[in-house]
């Protein structure tokens, strides 16, 4: 079972920017778990495609911090150290998220659930939990613009746990003008706060499935689904949203989607959100692909480097004749002509196209409007070559 909480905080402006600025994307999630591993998985790619549409749009460089699988990666300790290095300006973005197993002390003393850093084991020491609110307040304390806290996970009573306080779319995303306004309305042109979770203390939810044409298809968790699915569609529709009102639409939705259940899930939240004045813009959207930034994760690090290629081939902002020479630096990534790709809607489930790799980088050659490619999986031969390609594009309009 799981529960997701959010928390968010957007922290006023202190100085003008003179520099690109960056998108702080941290991810726990617990994907080799052998109950709701395959539906964290789906919160997991869902939410890469949603922070790096953000963060295109209001023109930030995106550094993301992924830890997910074993426990070699998605453990505790990863997330002190993650945190405490964690270096920003004032005009920074730090997004964590989180998906996993979870619950609260009994003697619980916020409406906010704990996070659960273990795979696959029982719960024996209280050194595993990790209260959001904690998270919450140590990265406010790095005093960015702006800090969101999102976690999919349970928030009902753990028996016999008492914390010690003492201790420590389907297609492609399209990034119109009122799309990318809708994001900057959103997170660069507001401070204050909002904490929300997804239902009230003492109560769980389960992972959201999805039942068409005879299959069953996991759509993450109920309140991830919800909140997305909500702000991709007032994207998609260039609709200006509050917080509030994006609140309020998640919380619709959630009801909507458990009202069958014994015990329907109803979030609450509460806000603090005020208008401000937007820094000084120095970042342009609408330029060439930039090197990824180092991320702690290996994986996360091929596929960005993969993805910067790509995005050097697609790119409408980079000439048309060094577009067109990018395809052969393109082309040593892949084991040869039999490369299969398939393009896959924001859902992370909807398969937009299919085809060999000759084809889509040609493809990718000749777009008129697309910016940027994310890798989501890969496979590779002995030789480290690819061959099977996922993807999702982002284009604008």
């Amino acid at each position: 079972m799981k529960k997701l909480a959010i928390i968010i905080i957007f922290l006023s402006l202190i100085s003008i920017r003179s520099s690109a600025s960056t998108f702080h994307a941290i991810i726990f999630a617990n994907t080799d778990d052998s109950h709701i591993g395959k539906s964290v998985y789906i919160d997991l790619k869902r939410m890469e495609v949603e922070m790096t549409a953000i963060s295109k749009s209001i023109g930030y460089s995106i550094k993301k911090y992924f830890y997910y699988g074993d426990a070699s990666k998605f453990n505790r300790g990863n997330l002190d150290s993650v945190i405490d290095n964690l270096s920003c300006g004032a005009d920074d973005i730090i997004f964590f998220y989180y998906s996993g197993h979870g619950g609260r002390a009994e003697n619980e003393n916020t409406q906010f659930p704990e996070m659960c850093l273990t795979v696959n084991e029982p719960l024996t020491r209280s050194s595993q939990l990790c209260p959001l609110h904690n998270v919450y307040s140590r990265l406010r304390n790095k005093n960015p613009r702006l800090t969101i806290v999102m976690g999919d996970l349970c928030n009902s009573i753990i028996q016999g746990y008492k914390r010690n306080d003492n201790r420590a779319s389907k297609g492609a995303t399209i990034l119109s003008k009122g799309a990318c306004d809708v994001y900057r309305n959103l997170f660069v042109n507001v401070k204050g706060g909002l904490l929300a979770a997804s239902s009230q203390p003492g109560y769980t939810s389960g992972c959201y499935q999805i039942h068409e044409d005879g299959q069953t298809y996991e759509a993450g968790g109920y309140m991830t689904h919800s909140f997305l699915t909500t702000l991709q569609y007032c994207v998609s529709k260039s609709r200006e949203v509050s917080w509030d009102g994006l609140m309020k639409g998640t919380i619709t939705l959630t009801q909507e989607l458990t009202s069958a259940a014994p015990t329907p899930q109803t979030p609450i939240y509460k806000s603090e959100i005020t208008i401000a004045t937007p820094p000084s813009m120095t970042n342009n959207t609408n330029t060439p692909p930039q090197q990824p930034s180092s991320s702690n994760d290996d994986a996360t690090n091929q596929r960005d480097k993969l993805a910067y290629s790509l995005s050097m081939v697609c790119c409408r902002d980079v000439p048309k004749l060094d577009r067109i020479h990018n395809i052969d630096d393109a082309k040593k990534h892949f084991a040869g002509s039999h490369t299969r790709v398939q393009v896959i809607g924001a859902d992370n489930r909807t398969i937009v196209n299919t085809c060999g790799i000759d084809s889509y980088l040609n493809y990718l050659s000749m777009a008129t409007n697309m910016t940027q490619v994310m890798v989501l999986e890969t496979k590779e031969n002995e030789s480290g070559k690819i061959t099977y390609l996922k993807v999702h594009e982002l284009h604008y309009q």
